[in-house]
C-alpha cells in the first residue's frame, strides 16, 4: 500500500498545490457548516435589529425594506460560497496541469531513451495521472458539500423571510 509521502512523491509538485487548495476548500466548508448551524434565529434577529436601527418602517416603505433586508441576509449568509466555487473549479484545472507536467517528463524520457524503456516512462505517467485523479476527486467531494451548503443557505434565507413577516406583524405596521 502506498503511503501519503509516496503518493506526493509519485504525483509531483502539483499535488502539493492541490493539497493547499484542498485545505482551503475544507476550511470554508467547515466554517460555513458551523455558521449555518449556530446562527439561525439569533443571527437573523441581531441582523434585523442592526439593519432596521434608526429606520421608520411603514406601509409606504415596507416592500423596499423587506427586499433590502432579504438581500442583506442573502449577501451575508452566502459569503464565501463564490470563493468555494472558484476553488472547486480550480481543482480539475490543477489536475490537468499535473497531467501536462507528467507528460512533459514522459516526452523527455522518450527523447533520451526512446520507446524501449517503459519503466523509465512510468514515473512520468504516474505524475500525469495521480494529480488528475486527485483534482477530480477533490472537486467531486467539494461539489457535494457546496450544493448542500447552498441548500442550507436558501433555507436560512427563507427563515429570514418568515422572521421578517413575524416581526412586522408584531410591530403592527
Amino acid at each position: 500500500m502506498i503511503g501519503l509521502s509516496d503518493l506526493f512523491e509519485r504525483g509531483g509538485p502539483v499535488l502539493y498545490i492541490l493539497f493547499l487548495v484542498t485545505i482551503a476548500i475544507w476550511f470554508i466548508i467547515f466554517s460555513k457548516y458551523l455558521s449555518t448551524s449556530y446562527n439561525n434565529k439569533n443571527w437573523i434577529h441581531n441582523n434585523f435589529n442592526d439593519f432596521s436601527r434608526g429606520l421608520v418602517i411603514n406601509n409606504n416603505n415596507f416592500d423596499l425594506f423587506q427586499e433590502s433586508f432579504l438581500i442583506h441576509v442573502k449577501r451575508k449568509s452566502s459569503k464565501q460560497l463564490k470563493m468555494l466555487d472558484g476553488l472547486i473549479g480550480l481543482c480539475p484545472m490543477l489536475g490537468l496541469l499535473g497531467t501536462v507536467y507528467g507528460m512533459i517528463e514522459v516526452f523527455e524520457v522518450l527523447a533520451v531513451l526512446g520507446t524501449g524503456n517503459p519503466r523509465a516512462m512510468s514515473t512520468g505517467v504516474a505524475k500525469a495521472t495521480i494529480p488528475t485523479m486527485a483534482g477530480m476527486t477533490i472537486a467531486l467531494s467539494g461539489l457535494f458539500f457546496k450544493f448542500d451548503l447552498a441548500n442550507r443557505v436558501e433555507k436560512f434565507q427563507e427563515e429570514a423571510r418568515i422572521y421578517l413577516k413575524q416581526q412586522i406583524k408584531h410591530e403592527a405596521i
